[in-house]
């Protein structure tokens, strides 16, 4: 039986996209590159500091062993994305309130585990009226996704001790990952966000994963009961 529904934010529930301007920034203003936008689109959903490492690695390797540079990119991250969030927040995507109010009346709690630090992930909650039970965000674990952690986490501060009574959906190949490793009952992958159902497929071929088109329809997958 599915307790608890964990679910990724940008693209899962609001409109993602608007925050690949905030990558962009981050990369303009702090390491003095352009990222292909190619690029920018299929890293979102992972541990920025883990993701930063890399970026410098590839596009700016002279400032590699540069001290505090990761930590000072994920410092600006935050605070872009705060002013983004304040200035234009993402709409909520269709179905997602209804989706919500359905597993209200179902009894199951609902959970946010997301690439983005703790303090922007709570204020676009906030400003997007999504209740929740528990929020992790990626500042808060050790290791990112395609790594479960952020799920481990979320079922610790929820007293789940099964996935096998967690529901887990996102728009990305490596949300899907973290659901399988965390071994989920159940595995969305939402083409409503940053990536093509072509890409979700190929990340869930052979897996115990779906790729369906909304979180609303992924409510409706749930077992009965």
């Amino acid at each position: 039986m599915i307790e608890t529904f964990l679910l990724d934010i940008s693209g899962t529930v609001v409109r993602s996209g608007g925050f690949e301007a905030v990558f962009h920034r981050v990369y303009e203003e702090i390491l003095g590159v352009r990222v292909p936008d190619e690029e920018v689109r299929t890293s979102t959903g992972r541990k920025k500091a883990h993701l930063f490492a890399e970026v410098i690695d590839r596009h700016a390797p002279q400032r590699a062993d540069e001290a505090g540079l990761v930590e000072q990119m994920t410092g600006a991250f935050d605070a872009f994305m705060l002013e983004a969030i304040d200035d234009d927040p993402p709409p909520v995507l269709p179905g997602v309130r209804e989706a919500l109010s359905a597993l209200q009346e179902r009894g199951i709690g609902v959970g946010y585990v997301t690439g983005f630090a703790r303090e922007p992930a709570q204020r676009l909650l906030e400003v997007s009226k999504l209740r929740y039970d528990v929020l992790v965000g990626s500042d808060e674990v050790e290791n990112g996704r395609p790594a479960p952690d952020l799920i481990f986490e979320a079922m610790r501060r929820l007293g789940i001790a099964s996935a096998g009574a967690v529901a887990y959906a996102g728009d990305t190949p490596v949300d899907i990952h973290s659901g399988l490793a965390a071994g989920c009952a159940m595995v969305f992958g939402l083409t409503c966000g940053a990536h093509a159902r072509e890409e979700l497929e190929a990340a869930a071929w052979g897996q115990r994963a779906l790729v369906v088109e909304s979180l609303l329809e992924a409510v409706g997958r749930l077992p009965a009961g």
